[in-house]
């Protein structure tokens, strides 16, 4: 059963339907507490782009995908412009050499097994 408002001092406005807008997943707070504490093992510098000296910094997680949060976890995060941070995302070969690099000074500092057992 409908009522028909129209004649009421002050009619409700028909409601449209509207479209259903997909939002971002909203991150946890887990993930926003090592994303602030983020932290490098590759620079000492996380104000200037790793690659140029630019300081208008993005950070960029050497490993991606599913192995995102163990790089924030274990530092291997760089500083990069746009410019870099868009090549390191687009080129896979560039980005092949900064994840070589990355393997090598974290197997360094830490060892080849802890590599394999985080990185698998």
């Amino acid at each position: 059963m409908s009522i028909d408002y129209s004649n009421f001092a002050f009619p409700k406005q028909k409601q449209l339907k509207e479209k259903k807008q997909y939002r971002l997943k909203h991150k946890s707070s887990k993930l926003a507490k090592l994303e602030r504490n983020r932290f490098s093992i590759l620079t000492n510098n996380l104000e200037k782009c790793y690659f140029c000296e630019n300081t208008n910094i993005e950070l960029h997680e050497v490993f991606r995908g599913r192995n995102r949060k163990k790089s924030m976890i274990w530092g291997l995060v760089i500083p990069a412009c746009r410019k870099h941070h868009k090549l390191l995302t687009n080129n896979k070969e560039f980005s092949l050499q900064l994840e070589n690099k990355a393997k090598r000074i974290f197997i360094k500092k830490y060892n080849e097994e802890k590599f394999i057992e985080e990185f698998k």
